[in-house]
């Protein structure tokens, strides 16, 4: 199907030329004269590309950018501006714009925009459709995975949240053990009831004490009031220990206690405490290893470990990459107020980093990217020196290329050449076109007919060149 343009241009002859170049290259092009007919055809029709002069006679581009923003985030919208109004245009990619160009308008430049923004809008038309997909098998609660290893770590989940058992989570710095305990909470009948986090490392061990289990008044100088500790506060609940593998051995001892009988007294009481608490702890060494050195109690790593589980690094999931960029991309957008997209063969590039820093590292990327990016598209430029030098595309496998293409076996009922996948989207194919032909191809009738959105039922279009 034609990629469609809305041209909104008040100069006649500059508007006839940009659209019998535009149809040269084989675009549809609808166009308008002013923001009166172009909201009207803009609401009549699907465009994919809006391409728009910034002074109109009764509007301004910029607030057609802003109308069609907040009902459609999607919409593609390329600015042409004259010289002096450059600032305009500046302040329209932050709002949101694709890009702009500046008159007088050369066909050159007109037509690597558009091919850039066809890229653009194809790519939001994918990430739309993978995410409808996927939504519900690649996230657990802030947690994101298409790979085995995090398809087994969202089945552990699931099997241990309804058990009130002790849970070790190990795993590089930054690989998501904070993420792992919150969704093992959130999986759990005890949602409800308070989820505490404490970092041990964080705490001085001297003060790490009163902080786990509180202290009675008169217990030191200034404790001139009883405290109530964290596990005590997270009663009926979830306490994360982070970073266990750092508390003292002193403190690994009054620890034990508290996992074996859910009682503890405070610091300075003589009045014992019992507790209904569900402890998960993490960290990112070798607690059997320190076992072993004697850094670390048995009976206390025993514990701890009733059931463990290991949260890949990046370096072993890179297949899960694509989807935690996007993830962590929309993420920041959130908190940003902003819908920002990477610029076109970014996704492959930044897949091909080995993250050493794991997901922290990757968000700390991406958000410093969102800040010095100039307006929505986030581009390699903007990551951190470390990923720009190393980013880079993976050698292609002899199966990615091709080579080991299987040999048909004809007469054959399934034969070596069968594939289902094949015969499925066979499938998928023909059902879109009896749809569209039903709804005398109304797209959004027909997206509504096969229960997907537009933008899903656009790329499918594309995608099988219906």
């Amino acid at each position: 199907m034609d990629t469609s343009i809305l041209l909104i241009e008040d100069n006649e002859k500059l508007r006839r030329l940009m659209k019998l170049t535009l149809e040269k290259e084989g675009y549809r092009v609808e166009e308008a004269p002013d923001g009166k007919t172009a909201r009207s055809l803009f609401s009549e029709d699907n465009f994919d590309i809006v391409l728009s002069d910034i002074l109109l006679p009764d509007t301004t581009g910029i607030k057609l950018l802003e109308e069609w923003k907040e009902s459609d985030p999607g919409v593609c919208c390329i600015l042409c501006t004259a010289y002096g109004e450059v600032e305009d245009a500046v302040q329209a990619m932050k709002l949101g714009a694709f890009d702009y160009l500046t008159k007088p308008i050369k066909a050159d430049e007109l037509k690597v925009v558009i091919r850039r923004a066809i890229e653009w809008v194809r790519l939001n038309e994918e990430n739309e459709y993978l995410r409808e997909v996927f939504a519900d098998e690649r996230q657990l609660h802030g947690m994101a995975g298409v790979s085995e290893k995090m398809k087994r770590v969202f089945d552990m989940v699931h099997k241990v949240a309804g058990q009130p058992i002790t849970v070790l989570l190990q795993g590089e710095s930054g690989t998501g053990k904070s993420r792992c305990a919150q969704a093992i909470h959130l999986e759990s009948d005890r949602k409800g009831k308070p989820y505490i986090e404490v970092n041990c490392a964080a705490i001085p061990d001297q003060l790490l004490e009163s902080e786990l289990f509180g202290y009675a008044k008169g217990a030191f100088t200034g404790a001139v009031k009883s405290q109530k500790g964290k596990f005590e506060a997270a009663d009926g609940g979830t306490l994360f220990l982070d970073e266990i593998a750092e508390i003292s051995p002193g403190l690994q001892a009054k620890l034990l206690q508290v996992t074996q009988d859910k009682t503890f007294y405070p610091l300075g009481s003589s009045d014992q405490k019992k507790v209904d608490v569900r402890l998960i702890a993490a960290t990112n060494r070798d607690l059997w290893e320190m076992v072993q050195e004697g850094t670390f109690r048995e009976d206390l790593y025993y514990r701890l470990n009733i059931i463990g589980i290991n949260i890949p690094s990046l370096r072993e999931r890179s297949e899960d990459l694509p989807l935690l960029i996007e993830q962590l991309t929309d993420e920041i957008g959130r908190e940003h107020s902003t819908s920002y997209e990477l610029e076109p063969g970014l996704m492959k590039k930044l897949s091909c980093y080995t993250w050493p820093g794991n997901i922290r590292e990757l968000y700390n990327a991406i958000a410093r990217a969102a800040v010095l990016a100039e307006g929505t598209v986030l581009k390699l430029e903007d990551f951190p020196k470390e990923v720009r030098e190393n980013a880079g595309s993976k050698e292609e496998s002899p199966e990615e290329k091709g080579g080991n293409e299987a040999v048909s076996s004809p007469g054959a009922p399934l034969g070596d050449d069968f594939s289902l996948t094949d015969e499925l989207e066979n499938y998928e194919q023909s059902t879109i076109e009896e749809a569209l032909r039903r709804t005398g191809g109304n797209q959004a009738q027909a997206a509504d007919l096969l229960g997907i959105s537009r933008q899903s039922l656009l790329y499918k279009i594309r995608k099988y060149g219906i």
